[in-house]
């Protein structure tokens, strides 16, 4: 029983808004994003999206080429 009381108080502490952000601060950190990078909302995703895609294509790549030498000084 004191499980659901603690993890209420938990959550209570955590969701202290409504809303999933508080709004404030995400207009504050969408501000200065824009100020350092001037760029829009879209083209940081893309980046973000492209970097994320080459990060596990680039070790895949590696791995590849290991595998491939190894396999190579065996023979």
């Amino acid at each position: 029983m004191w499980m659901g009381n603690a993890f209420a108080s938990v959550t209570g502490l955590l969701l202290h808004h409504a809303e999933s952000v508080d709004p404030t601060l995400w207009e504050w950190i969408s501000d200065k994003i824009d100020d350092i990078f001037g760029l829009s909302a879209v083209s940081i995703v893309v980046v973000l999206g492209i970097v994320t895609l080459a990060f596990p294509i680039g070790l895949m790549a590696l791995a590849l080429r290991r595998a491939r030498r190894s396999r190579v000084r065996r023979t």
